[in-house]
């Protein structure tokens, strides 16, 4: 027995260690939200009158219709970040790792030649060609048509290091080449010269763009400055400067002259170029450097995109020459610290990130996605000339929402980093509220909660007491006092009856929510950073400092389940809607899963990014995460509401090492695609779906084998009217028999013949005869139909596989042809057995009849089978007793073990069933 238990306990190692090699067995990646733009420039491309935007964002890339900037298409995930995009016509040429991939449409069709020089960077192109510019200093064009490399330009880094490379219009095989060393070339392509070597400008080329004129080029400069040159000429025709760093420069084509200019800062410049003066400065156009800027052809939109992960588009309307934000797209820039569902269906998630932004993400469409507004800060920053970053409020910290007043007033309830105060919004108004509420003891705010029926805000302050707010009138209501050290978590019950805290000084109260007065209080073991309430079931949820998960009792205040196993701070924690799992993430990289009922482990799986926040989907179908370094909100698919999950329990110590988490499985993060990070061409990852029923086994997944044990008779997974139908089809055959056969009307014929001669006489010889040769065809179709065994010239598919079943003494493949027929098509197959080939196929079917009987698989089937071949070869078998007899009598001991097994089964439940209703 020890040594049973011993082989059990390992086989039991060795399917976690097998789960935890795929992947999670509980979630599944789904997509990541909240991804818009990156430090790579965008590109633009116009097909008939529209333009679409293509966007670099980690690994990926997006494609955007300009009008709306809606999410069109997403990109294959490539083996490293992308630092260049390109779209031409209906490709899209992207850099990453080296390598220069060829998409259309979001899907990966080809590859442009690879050259083995490194990072390829600021793709351009011209005519039938696409240029780069090579991590070892080289220029490298390619033929669009034909992907391979038509020439390559080297240089040397200390002399001339290529920054930038742009196409002169009208220039023919010839492109102009910016170097960090302020200097420009003139390369013909085609003959690999230099044709012309400009001098240097006195700070290193940024970037370079083509100008309305002809001949003349726009060089942005480090230093600020933007030189307007005359490559034909070699001579500045205009020279201006900005603050900071040119990054982006663009003209208008809609018969405006001006020029726009982008720095490092996120400042945007106009420049009227007929003044040759400075138009307008939009100051904080984005809070990070400007990757790329484009006015949109023929029109006065002016599009811009930036490292803060967001697109805007500016349209110039007014008199003045001063654009307005028309539309945009944007995420958070710094990562999110703390997300939570908005409402109960599911639907929206708000997020509270290091940008000092709180973000309503919405989970299905993303342009409904969007920032909760500070107010006009771009009107405040320019009257006090400060940026728009300074305005904002400190980051949250921690926030509360409900949706039970929505209507009538604000919503959301959050607290901010080092701040006295807290502030209301409105979620539906997607702005800052109109109440900002200072901790009457002058106190840090720390937690924040809302009741269940919308009315009170309530905030835990660093003093230790617990304000509660009337959130209609923002006026203070009661206190609560009792903690001696800041208060961390706070939840209220479904009926306002009762409060929850939890504070840093160890300890978790109840109080009475209409009085204020203490209800109960007992001592954690350690200090609860974190708290989650199961308001349904009654329970809460505390992490601990010593990286344990106490779950109490709301009603008695007792600990009822205590989850031991991260081995570093527990960053955050999560019901799940049914109450019977507790999600938890930790600095040591794990997300795992807490089942309540048996107080084991039964999920975990690690990710290269520390995950700061879950939550839970109210609706139970996704889980969503946010993690240290990424600053998009990903979402896992939730696998037992679409299949069926076997839990198990997990030693998170069971691979024997001292930091618990080498026995978890890596698990990449979901993309905007819907994939787990990695190359969409592969079918590797936790998202690929298992090839086999042992690798849906090892991924968590119980899939039931065909047969427990070989002692166990067995009835298919075939549905009953397969096998009932098939015993009784003659039955159905002539109940479904019409009264009357079909007639067709009588109608005249177009013409009627007439025979020849004199007289005129019509010839309704050929009509008999047709009625005749009918009814004789009918005759002969009846009696065809009414015979037992339909007699084909040619084999049937059901002999084939007979005959082929007895050469390999496999016959179960012959069940495996019949299961896949419906009932009338198997009773034709039977009855199409020949029986003038030596009985081959009739001893072939009473053998596969008897194996399958033997294997105790398919009882039902075998009979019902064998029904509807005794019923129709009896005749043969009795004819053939002496040559079929022992096949036969092997046939009938079969059967005859074989039901007496089942029959025993039948009578002992029946009489089991009987006793239990009887017995009192």
């Amino acid at each position: 027995m020890v040594g049973a238990a011993a082989a059990a306990e390992k086989r039991a190692r060795t399917e976690d260690a097998a789960a935890a090699a795929s992947g999670s067995r509980l979630f599944e990646p789904y997509r990541a939200l909240g991804y818009i733009a990156s430090s790579v420039a965008h590109s633009v491309q116009y097909r008939g009158q529209a333009a679409f935007v293509t966007t670099g964002i980690g690994r990926s890339f997006h494609v955007y219709d300009a009008e709306k900037i809606r999410l069109l298409f997403v990109g294959p995930q490539f083996a490293a970040d992308v630092c260049s995009v390109l779209s031409v016509g209906d490709e899209t040429f992207v850099s990453a790792g080296g390598r220069v991939a060829v998409c259309r449409r979001g899907r990966r069709v080809g590859e442009l030649r690879d050259v083995g020089r490194g990072e390829i960077s600021g793709l351009a192109h011209f005519g039938d060609y696409v240029l780069g510019i090579s991590e070892d200093n080289a220029v490298v064009v390619w033929e669009r048509g034909s992907r391979e490399v038509f020439t390559e330009l080297e240089f040397e880094s200390e002399a001339f290091r290529v920054t930038a490379v742009v196409h002169p219009s009208t220039y023919v095989n010839k492109i102009v080449v910016g170097s960090a060393q302020g200097a420009m070339q003139v390369w013909n392509i085609q003959t690999r010269r230099c044709l012309y070597a400009f001098g240097a400008l006195g700070s290193a080329i940024g970037c370079l763009a083509q100008a309305p004129a002809l001949d003349v080029l726009a060089v942005g400069l480090v230093d600020g400055r933007v030189v307007l040159h005359n490559i034909k000429q070699d001579r500045a025709v205009m020279q201006l400067a900005q603050e900071g760093r040119v990054t982006a420069v663009a003209f208008r084509t809609d018969d405006v002259p001006m020029m726009a200019t982008a720095n490092d800062s996120g400042d945007v410049a106009l420049w009227d170029l007929d003044s040759r003066r400075l138009a307008h400065v939009i100051q904080g156009a984005h809070d990070a450097a400007v990757a790329g800027m484009d006015f949109l052809t023929g029109q006065p939109l002016l599009l811009t995109s930036s490292a803060d992960n967001s697109i805007k588009e500016w349209l110039f309307d007014g008199h003045d020459g001063v654009p307005r934000l028309l539309r945009q797209r944007s995420g958070h820039f710094g990562p999110p610290q703390l997300i939570r569902y908005h409402g109960g269906d599911g639907r929206s998630i708000l997020s509270a990130g290091r940008d000092r932004a709180l973000r309503l993400f919405s989970v299905f469409r993303d342009e409904q996605s969007g920032e909760l507004s500070q107010g006009a800060l771009a009107r405040e920053a320019r009257l006090r000339r400060v940026g728009m970053g300074a305005l904002r409020l400190p980051p949250v910290t921690h926030f509360a929402s409900s949706t039970a007043m929505s209507r009538d007033w604000d919503d959301v309830l959050t607290c901010h980093q080092g701040s006295r105060q807290a502030h209301t919004w409105s979620a539906a108004r997607r702005a800052l509220g109109q109440y900002t509420l200072t901790s009457p003891d002058e106190s840090l705010v720390r937690a924040a909660a809302i009741s269940a029926c919308g009315h009170f805000g309530l905030l835990g302050l660093a003093s230790g007491a617990i304000e509660m707010v009337n959130m209609q009138s923002g006026l203070f209501r009661r206190t609560f006092a009792g903690h001696t050290k800041p208060v961390t978590g706070i939840h209220a019950d479904a009926c306002n009856l009762r409060l929850y805290s939890c504070a840093l000084d160890g300890t978790l109260r109840a109080w009475d929510f209409a009085t204020g007065a203490q209800a109960a209080c007992i001592q954690l073991p350690a200090a609860a950073s974190r708290m989650a309430m199961h308001a349904d079931g009654g329970l809460l949820a505390c992490a601990c400092d010593d990286a344990c998960v106490r779950v109490v009792d709301a009603e008695s205040l007792r600990v009822v389940r205590t989850f031991a196993g991260h081995r570093s701070r527990i960053t955050d924690l999560a019901f799940s809607s049914d109450g019977r799992w507790v999600v938890t993430g930790s600095l040591d990289s794990t997300v795992r899963t807490w089942d309540l009922p048996t107080g084991h482990m039964v999920d975990w799986f690690r990710t290269e990014s520390v995950p700061v926040s879950v939550a839970f989907s109210p609706t139970g179908d996704f889980l969503a995460t946010a993690h240290m370094d990424s600053v998009g909100i990903f979402l896992w698919a939730n696998r037992t509401q679409f299949a069926d999950v076997s839990l198990r329990q997990i030693d998170p110590a069971s691979d024997g090492s001292d930091s618990g988490v080498l026995g978890a499985a890596l698990v990449p993060l979901p993309t905007s695609a819907g994939l787990a990070a990695g190359d969409d061409d592969s079918e590797t990852g936790p998202a690929a779906a298992p090839a086999s029923a042992g690798e849906a086994g090892d991924s968590g997944v119980y899939l039931a084998p065909e047969q427990l044990t070989d002692n166990m008779v067995t009835l298919s997974a075939l549905p009953r009217s397969k096998w009932q139908t098939l015993l009784n089809l003659a039955t159905i055959k002539r109940r479904n028999m019409p009264e009357k056969a079909p007639r067709a009307p009588e109608q005249a014929p177009f013409f009627l013949p007439t025979v020849a001669g004199v007289e005129h006489r019509f010839d309704l010889g050929d009509t008999s005869s047709g009625k005749a040769k009918d009814s004789s065809e009918a005759d002969a179709g009846g009696a065809h139909g009414s015979s037992k065994i339909i007699s084909v010239s040619a084999e049937s598919a059901l002999a084939r596989v007979l005959l082929r079943a007895r050469e390999t003494m496999a016959y179960a493949a012959v069940f495996d042809y019949l299961k896949e027929l419906n009932p009338s098509a198997v009773d034709a197959e039977i009855r199409s057995l020949p029986v003038d080939d030596g009985l081959r196929a009739i001893r072939a079917f009473i053998a596969a009849v008897t194996a399958q009987l033997r294997a105790k698989r398919d009882f039902e089937l075998a009979q019902a089978y064998l029904q509807v071949f005794l019923g129709v070869f009896a005749d043969v078998l009795k004819a053939q007793a002496a040559e079929l007899g022992p096949a036969l009598e092997e046939l009938r001991a079969e059967c005859r073990s074989q039901w007496a097994t089942v029959d025993g089964l039948i009578r002992y439940s029946a009489c089991m069933v009987e006793f239990m209703r009887t017995a009192k």
